[in-house]
C-alpha cells in the first residue's frame, strides 16, 4: 500500500513549467548530438589506428559530427517565436561556423567571439523559461570549449611550427 505524499510545496505556481519552442527544442537536441560527437571523437584520439575497432571509432566520430551540424542547421533554419531563441540560434550559427575552421587562427577568433562577447550568447532572468535557456546556453558553451580543444580542430602540425625546430640542427645521412 502506498502512501500519498505532495511534491511541489504549498504556495508554489504550478502553471509555471517551460515549454519548448522550435528553436529550443532543436538545440536541445543539438546538445545530445554534441555530447556523442565528443565522446566519438574522444575515442579516436585516445585510439590506435591499428586496433581493430578504430574503423567502428572513426565511422561514429563521422555520424556524430554530421548528426551535430544537422542539429546546427536546424536549430538555424528554425522560426523563433520568442526572444529567448535569438541567442540560441546565434550560438547554433557560432558553433557551425567554428566546427568549419580550418586553421589555427580561425579557431583562435571563434574562441575569442565567445569569450569576448558573453552577453551574445547568455540569456538572464528567473522565469522558468529564462531558467531553461540560460542552462542550455551554459552547456552549450562548456561543450564549445570541450569541442576547441579536441585534437580534430587542433592538428599537432599546427602546434609544431617549423620555427619551432629552428634550433636543431639538419641531419645529414
Amino acid at each position: 500500500m502506498a502512501d500519498t505524499c505532495l511534491s511541489t510545496r504549498f504556495g508554489a505556481d504550478e502553471p509555471a513549467y517551460f515549454r519548448h519552442s522550435p528553436v529550443s527544442g532543436h538545440f536541445s537536441h543539438l546538445l545530445a548530438a554534441l555530447a556523442a560527437a565528443i565522446e566519438a571523437e574522444r575515442d579516436i584520439e585516445n585510439g590506435l589506428w591499428s586496433d581493430p575497432g578504430f574503423d567502428h571509432w572513426l565511422k561514429e566520430a563521422e555520424l556524430g559530427w554530421e548528426r551535430a551540424t544537422g542539429r546546427c542547421r536546424s536549430v538555424i533554419d528554425a522560426p523563433a517565436t520568442r526572444p529567448s531563441d535569438v541567442p540560441l540560434q546565434r550560438f547554433a550559427r557560432h558553433l557551425h561556423w567554428t566546427l568549419g575552421c580550418e586553421t589555427a587562427a580561425e579557431l583562435r577568433t571563434a574562441r575569442q567571439v565567445v569569450a569576448g562577447h558573453p552577453d551574445l550568447f547568455s540569456w538572464y532572468g528567473n522565469c522558468p523559461e529564462a531558467l531553461r535557456v540560460a542552462q542550455m546556453l551554459a552547456r552549450g558553451q562548456q561543450q564549445f570549449d570541450e569541442i576547441c580543444n579536441l585534437d580534430m580542430l587542433n592538428p599537432i602540425d599546427a602546434l609544431a611550427t617549423p620555427e619551432a625546430f629552428s634550433g636543431y640542427e639538419p641531419f645529414a645521412a
